[in-house]
């Protein structure tokens, strides 16, 4: 077991541990992995797929730093951005089959509480209910 001081440099503090070799390495490969930037997200390939699927819509050109937020957030809470995109596109109140012609942007559909609505098909197109089928013989009447 040895002794090892941890500096926290962003509060400047030091903890004092006390760790097996182990658990010292295991401490390093954590600590190596939190410097190490996780597999990034091409919020412009976002942005791209975006305006592939959402075609009768004026594109979304600009890539703020807002969007990009929004889009890394829902990408690090699971969610499948192209799945999201395709569910909405096949809305057609989101395309503006609505009473007032309104259409989901880009931005609307990047707030976390409307992806998660569009995604588990709160806004997919209804079937049509399957008529009841038909009993007995139509022209039984007419003898």
């Amino acid at each position: 077991m040895g002794k090892y001081k941890l500096h926290d440099l962003e509060h400047g503090t030091v903890l004092d541990l006390e760790l097996t070799a182990g658990e010292f390495g295991e401490l390093k490969r954590f600590l190596k992995e939190l410097k190490t930037p996780r597999e990034s997200t091409d919020c412009k390939l976002v942005l791209e797929r975006y305006n592939s699927v959402y075609k009768n819509l004026p594109p979304a050109t600009r890539l703020t730093d807002k969007r990009k937020r929004a889009i890394l957030r829902l990408v690090k809470d699971g969610y499948d951005l192209d799945e999201l995109f395709r569910k909405a596109a096949q809305s057609s109140f989101l395309g503006g089959g609505n009473s007032r012609k309104w259409h989901a942007s880009l931005d609307w559909l990047l707030i976390p509480t409307n992806a998660l609505k569009v995604i588990e098909g709160n806004y997919s197109p209804i079937a049509p209910a399957p008529s009841a089928p038909m009993t007995g013989n139509p022209f039984d009447e007419y003898g």
